[in-house]
């Protein structure tokens, strides 16, 4: 079954037993009382929805305004577009997109065409993070459902304990091995960023948070912004996805959590095993992911404002 692949769809399918009175949370994202992470400045970052078969599209935020509008952008997969927002990309000029999906999530959820796309690739960092087999024995997630449904959370939370399911570890963990094993995907990927031709240009993975969420910190880090910057960009994920992760964290066992929404501890988990490994991220880039200094400052070039 669906659920035996992907725990998210756990959770979306369970939504849809949750009553409405209970589904509703706070107004708005940035005056939320529920436990999610907000980035800083919450009230001056714009939530721009544009597209019916996208949750998660925008441009790398920066307090500053720095980037290049309409040069880069990143998102969640491309698979769902309406007519209405092939025309809305096509007329953004899409010029590459970077894949970050595994060949199976490729195939089972093919990204949509675009006319104006002259070159897309492939830079599979590993599987979807939601994948539960990365997280979990199948058959411990297979009893997570009915109780799901049925809403004995604190069964779930017992279930976990018992088998030794640790998702806040199991989250770092993975977001370390984005830093640490896929050197080959992350350099190609800034080696894109230097050839101007290659914009505008989208990124993305399944939901637009966690591998594109790296490479995205990588991305800023690499331009100059610091990491605080970064945690901005990152924890900006929970507001464009607001509306399914208030549900979640509302109506959702503790146990679970760490799966919800962009957690800082996660992404600091990536840096910091940068720092650990290789002393300083410009050491990362130089002699990690081959990117140089002349190449930087093409990087520059290409996507911050003149």
């Amino acid at each position: 079954m669906a659920f035996l692949k992907h725990i998210r769809r756990i959770f979306l399918l369970s939504l849809m037993t949750i009553p409405a009175s209970l589904a509703q949370a706070a107004e708005t994202p940035c005056n939320t009382t529920l436990e999610i992470d907000l980035p800083e400045s919450c009230d001056s970052i714009e939530i721009a929805r544009q597209f019916d078969g996208l949750e998660n599209f925008r441009q790398l935020t920066t307090p500053d305004n720095g980037i290049r509008p309409d040069a880069l952008f990143r998102s969640d997969q491309l698979d769902k577009l309406s007519e209405a927002d092939i025309t809305a990309l096509t007329e953004l000029g899409i010029e590459t997109v970077v894949d970050l999906r595994s060949h199976e999530e490729l195939e089972e959820h093919p990204d949509k065409l675009l006319p104006t796309v002259s070159f897309m690739v492939n830079l599979p960092i590993g599987s979807d993070p939601a994948d539960v087999e990365k997280l979990m024995p199948l058959d411990v997630a297979a009893q997570i459902r009915p109780l799901w449904f049925d809403g004995k959370f604190e069964k779930i939370d017992a279930l976990l304990k018992k088998h030794n399911v640790d998702l806040e570890q199991a989250r770092i963990d993975r977001y370390q091995d984005f830093a640490t094993d896929f050197d080959d995907q992350v350099s190609r990927f800034l080696h894109l960023l230097t050839d101007d031709a290659n914009f505008p240009l989208v990124f993305h993975c399944a939901g637009g948070k966690d591998r594109t969420g790296y490479l995205a910190a990588v991305t800023l880090l690499t331009l100059g912004y610091s990491e605080a910057d970064v945690l901005r960009d990152y924890l900006t994920t929970n507001l464009y996805t607001y509306g399914e992760l208030s549900k979640l964290v509302s109506h959702g066992p503790m146990s679970l959590q760490p799966a919800f929404g962009a957690h800082p501890q996660q992404i600091l988990a990536s840096l910091n095993i940068i720092k650990e490994r290789y002393g300083s991220f410009d050491r990362y880039l130089e002699d990690r992911l081959g990117i140089d200094g002349e190449e930087v400052a093409r990087i520059k070039a290409n996507l911050l404002v003149k």
